[in-house]
């Protein structure tokens, strides 16, 4: 049978990935000794209960005031971290009655407009540049998840760890220049409920829950739907003469993105008559439209299509990758020129594929 053509929902291709994230080590990239500049960032999936979980469940302040069952909490105490118990704690979770049939979800920040930020305004993961006091890469994804949005990684009760994405190249437009190397990690939370969010204004505009869904819609994601960039300013930053010639010449760049719709939430309606209403108000979203266009490109576009692609098993053929639009120029002669110098930017590119192949 060609597995390939099969259909699974969402929440199930999340359990093949977490699967994948046991069994398939990532790729750890050491930092040269000219530089030495590294970040991390946290990719935190939850699960949104099934609406009809609350119209089948009636249940007491006592037991609904739980966060998780009684067993997955003895096994999270008793754990240290290596993958035999991380396995097991994943399969109590998937027997919690609210995980079955719900939306997993993955958490991406609006970061705020600064100047002199590459990124800034961009849609992004919780992370950030690592700091002398960290420990490894682990402990900065969650040291900076706590300080832009309040969730505390470290809380193994709250969530789990459950394995690292390959790592990432960060590089001057060209690919010419190495600025860092990105290490994305994976947490899923154990909780039905989410802890409040707590934004850090300086650096994050807002936070966005967005369906797993969405990213196996390919009239969503394999639509081309450029975001682009002046690269004068980039170039020649303080030469408007130059940035002249280069926006006459060269034009602007144009990369790949894709639209998230976000949905304004629904302000909790508590009564005292029925708690089952005010349980499911806690996850309900208003679906009369987007309010907004989340603009989703650039690195963060790549680790989600890395996330993607551990959500197929070894005998099934991805679809194209998320990320698989090269960017484009204004002007045919320079892409003729961009495809001809950046030749070993798609070898990499293609070797990268070949050995994630490898490995699953």
């Amino acid at each position: 049978m060609d597995t390939s053509t099969i259909e699974l929902s969402s929440l199930d291709r999340l359990r093949i990935a977490l699967l994948n994230l046991e069994s398939i080590p990532a790729h750890k990239i050491p930092s040269p000794p000219y530089q030495q500049r590294r970040a991390s960032v946290a990719i935190i999936i939850r699960i949104k209960p099934n609406p009809s979980y609350f119209s089948r469940n009636y249940r007491d302040q006592s037991s609904s005031s739980a966060p998780i069952s009684s067993s997955l909490n003895h096994l999270i105490e008793s754990s240290d971290g290596n993958l035999l118990e991380i396995s097991t704690i994943l399969e109590e979770f998937w027997k919690l009655p609210w995980v079955a049939g719900g939306e997993p979800e993955i958490l991406y920040i609006k970061r705020a407009l600064r100047e002199g930020d590459r990124w800034s305004g961009q849609m992004a993961f919780p992370g950030g540049k690592q700091e002398p006091k960290d420990a490894d890469d682990l402990d900065t994804a969650e040291r900076e998840t706590f300080e832009e949005v309040g969730l505390d990684l470290g809380d193994r009760k709250l969530f789990l760890c459950v394995g690292a994405l390959d790592d990432c190249k960060v590089t001057t437009t060209f690919g010419k220049q190495l600025l860092m190397i990105l290490c994305p990690y994976v947490f899923l939370q154990l909780t039905q409920e989410t802890p409040p969010i707590e934004i850090s204004g300086s650096e994050v505009d807002s936070t966005h829950w967005i369906p797993l869904s969405v990213f196996f819609n390919p009239q969503i994601t394999q639509k081309w739907n450029p975001a682009s960039i002046d690269l004068s300013s980039r170039i020649a930053p303080k030469s408007w003469i130059l940035q002249y010639v280069l926006k006459t010449f060269i034009g602007r760049m144009h990369f790949h993105c894709i639209d998230l719709p976000q949905f304004g939430s629904v302000a909790p309606s508590i009564s005292g008559e029925n708690n089952n209403r005010a349980e499911l108000s806690k996850y309900s979203e208003s679906h009369v439209g987007p309010v907004t266009t989340l603009r989703l490109w650039g690195l963060t576009l790549q680790m989600t299509s890395d996330l993607i692609d551990m959500m197929y098993r070894p005998n099934e053929v991805p679809p194209r990758r998320l990320d698989a639009f090269r960017p484009r120029f204004d002007y045919w002669d320079v892409n003729f020129f961009s495809w001809l110098f950046l030749k070993s930017n798609r070898g990499n590119y293609r070797r990268q594929q070949r050995d994630f192949a490898s490995r699953r």
